[in-house]
């Protein structure tokens, strides 16, 4: 899977548990994960045309999204901001290992 389709995941199952949160709640700061995954959506278009600057503001949002997700998961005991810190989290991963793998294959190349 390539990193604009997990960030499209990961958008889309952001957006959608969290007007989920929004509907059940009526709390407007469940609409937080809404706006992030809309940021993130509209990232995947240069990420997708390999801009690296786009891919490190997606990756960098994601990390801080996956942290801020689990400290309120945590302090509300709320399962559905847990899910999406989870899925965050995994995307996260993802990222970094792409990234990890394509700077092996940049040196690999480099010293051929």
């Amino acid at each position: 899977m390539k990193n604009f389709q997990v960030m499209t995941i990961n958008a889309m199952i952001l957006i959608a548990l969290g007007v989920f949160g929004y509907v059940t709640s009526g709390s407007p700061t469940a609409l937080i994960a809404p706006a992030v995954g809309m940021v993130l959506l509209a990232l995947v278009f240069p990420v997708k045309k390999e801009n690296s600057v786009a891919a490190h503001i997606g990756v960098g949002l994601t990390g801080l999204t996956t942290i801020a997700f689990f400290i309120v998961g945590a302090m509300r005991s709320n399962i559905i901001i847990v899910l999406m810190a989870v899925v965050t989290l995994i995307a996260f991963i993802f990222y970094v290992s792409d990234f990890m793998r394509r700077k092996k294959e940049r040196e690999a190349n480099a010293q051929q």
